[in-house]
């Protein structure tokens, strides 16, 4: 069983979660920005970026291209 909300802020985009761990690095704005693109990128979430909850049935169908669908 996976949790959901696991360790996630449901108060906050999914960029804004994606960013949390950066606030306390010493990096610009646009390097913050940058990073989260990347990473959201990288999992093949970034049309999710601006949402504020994603249901796991989105996120498996986008963010795991190689599982069977």
């Amino acid at each position: 069983m996976m949790f959901q909300s696991y360790a996630l802020f449901p108060h906050m985009s999914v960029a804004k979660n994606v960013a949390y761990g950066l606030k306390r690095l010493p990096l610009d704005k646009a390097e913050k920005t940058r990073r989260v693109e990347e990473a959201l990128g990288m999992l093949q979430l970034a049309h999710l970026a601006n949402a504020s909850r994603i249901s796991s049935r989105a996120a498996s169908g986008s963010a795991w291209p190689w599982r069977g669908r």
